[in-house]
């Protein structure tokens, strides 16, 4: 006897069935960002895995290091850097209790570099998240739907920062984020997030930073009175030493 056609209430209530604009039903296979406001707008409560990530940013931005709370998570495999725009700084990643010797730095300047060495590390078992910065030529659509391609074939994190004109472009990574700085907090936009409809503007997410990223005061604004105390407790101890 066959069992009776499924209902569209049965339907709908199936945990592998996504209703649109609802969060309900669908699997957190995220992995936390480290920040709660963060995670409340990312449909799987983190950052994704098994696909690409995108980050447009203005010139000059540490945007990465917010990845360093779910590099933690994964404690295991290699963390590959792509493209770094500067040498990789040691004492964030041992301060960040990242082990350096799951770092690995690839320079790949030209486009079939670039591209060859994200599909082999997206490709890699051993390869836990990749962090990569593409190159100065910028990549087509064509090339970064290879790299969402092999960012598919793993459950790794793959992030790829882009010019902040870059969001004015077509992408087929599955997250788009555009970032900010506004005073001592960066801002978040979600202009694109694969298995949600939207029906209103997204509005904006602002994270403050932590003290470790906020500029040092510049010398206008520091306590000059503890300044010329200092000064002034050198020059005593130069004039006892001189005998004057």
């Amino acid at each position: 006897m066959s069992s009776p056609p499924p209902t569209l209430d049965g339907i709908l209530h199936r945990q592998d069935v996504w209703r649109g604009r609802r969060h309900q039903g669908m699997p957190h296979t995220g992995v936390d960002s480290g920040y709660a406001l963060l995670n409340a707008e990312l449909l799987h409560g983190g950052w994704p895995r098994g696909t690409l990530i995108e980050i447009c940013q203005k010139p000059f931005q540490g945007d990465w290091q917010l990845f360093l709370p779910a590099l933690r998570v994964h404690n295991q495999g290699v963390i590959a850097l792509l493209n770094p725009p500067a040498q990789p700084f040691s004492q964030a990643f041992i301060q960040a209790n990242i082990d350096l010797e799951r770092l690995l730095v690839i320079n790949a300047p030209d486009n079939a570099d670039f591209l060859h060495c994200f599909s082999e590390m997206a490709r890699s078992d051993d390869c836990a998240a990749m962090l990569a910065w593409q190159p100065r030529k910028g990549l087509s659509y064509s090339n970064l739907r290879k790299c969402l391609l092999a960012a598919t074939l793993s459950n790794a994190i793959h992030a790829l920062f882009r010019p902040w004109a870059a969001q004015r472009e077509s992408s087929p990574a599955a997250l788009r984020i555009s970032t900010k700085y506004i005073d001592n907090e960066l801002e978040f936009f979600i202009f694109k997030q694969k298995g949600i409809l939207r029906s209103r503007q997204p509005q904006p997410v602002r994270l403050p930073l932590p003290e470790c990223w906020q500029a040092a005061q510049p010398y206008c604004a520091l306590d000059h009175s503890d300044i010329a105390r200092n000064q002034s407790a050198g020059a005593s101890a130069l004039n006892l030493k001189a005998g004057t």
